[in-house]
């Protein structure tokens, strides 16, 4: 039939109407969503641990009419100990069921989760109240964790046509208790950091007050030219140990300059102590000595390299020597 007309009265059963067909008449002219007065109308409260309450309320779904009478709980599933999810709490629409009810959509773990999707097809159309931020390792749902999303249209949105004014009050109150949370936590965090910097800052104002006292020009100036004589003492040494130090290594890279000694030959047939001289005058250039734990499996072994005199010790090194299961050698560190 191409063109459909109601209602009207019906003559020996000619003119049968179902349920759908004063759904289609009511949504022509109601729109979807929930009615606004009282301001907290069907708005979802946190309750105990992760329970969340649904206070009452109407609301208006694609011609079907819903009301929620009393305080409506709904629980959540716990929370994951790594990951965050979404859930929403929807009014749901469901064909199959007959009825409009209130039900939690679950979201899907993610460390920057999403809220799941409506449904809204030939089986059910939902309306998003709220969307509930459950965080890794929660043990309760608190008003900061919902986002109220009955004024948006594009997942809830009022009912109008049949309304002539919006109380907005209890959403503005349900902003400003999150407000005030969000900037109480940052101002402990202010303090804290204050507390903390101060006290930085009286430790080292303590370690220069010496310096500040009297006068504070020539104090600074004398610290400068120490700073600098230390400094100018330290390059000088560290010149000398270097150029001493690539001496004696060039030296042990060439090894055909050297003469090795090995003794103290213990009592499993290990050579103890191993004595490098050079050619070409015999003097000392190092020594690399085992020691410590049981032989053969000694612990310790001790470095030491000389100057070109044989004499001035130039650098002593210690290492730990480790074995496998087998007590065989498998390196020093």
């Amino acid at each position: 039939m191409a063109v459909r007309s109601s209602f009207f009265n019906s003559v020996n059963g000619d003119r049968r109407y179902k349920s759908n067909h004063f759904a289609e008449y009511f949504a022509s002219f109601i729109a979807n969503g929930i009615f606004p007065n009282p301001s907290n109308t069907l708005q979802v409260y946190e309750k105990t641990n992760m329970t969340v309450t649904v206070k009452p309320g109407k609301g208006w779904i694609n011609g079907y009419f819903a009301i929620n009478e009393y305080d409506y709980d709904l629980t959540l599933d716990n929370a994951d100990g790594i990951l965050n999810r979404i859930d929403r709490i929807v009014l749901r629409l469901d064909f199959n069921a007959r009825a409009i009810n209130l039900a939690v959509k679950k979201g899907t773990f993610a460390s920057a989760p999403v809220a799941p999707t409506l449904q809204r097809d030939a089986d059910a159309n939902e309306l998003a109240l709220a969307d509930v931020y459950v965080t890794k390792g929660a043990t309760t749902i608190r008003q900061s964790n919902i986002t109220d999303q009955r004024l948006n249209n594009t997942l809830c949105g009022v009912v109008h046509g049949t309304v002539s004014q919006v109380d907005t009050t209890t959403i503005f109150n349900q902003y400003s208790a999150w407000f005030s949370e969000t900037t109480g936590k940052t101002e402990s965090e202010i303090n804290q950091w204050q507390l903390t910097v101060k006290a930085d800052f009286d430790q080292w104002f303590a370690s220069i007050q010496n310096i500040l006292d009297g006068d504070v020009a020539a104090n600074l100036a004398a610290r400068i030219t120490t700073l600098e004589q230390q400094l100018a003492t330290h390059q000088a040494e560290y010149a000398q140990f270097k150029t001493a130090t690539e001496k004696v290594l060039n030296d042990f890279e060439s090894t055909k300059n050297l003469s090795i000694t090995r003794s103290n030959k213990d009592s499993e047939g290990t050579f103890t102590t191993v004595t490098y001289r050079r050619k070409k005058d015999n003097s000392l250039y190092g020594t690399d000595v085992l020691s410590g734990g049981v032989a053969p499996n000694y612990t310790i072994r001790t470095i030491k390299l000389y100057d070109t005199d044989g004499i001035t010790l130039l650098k002593t090194i210690v290492k730990t020597i480790s074995y496998d299961s087998d007590g065989d050698w498998t390196g020093d560190v």
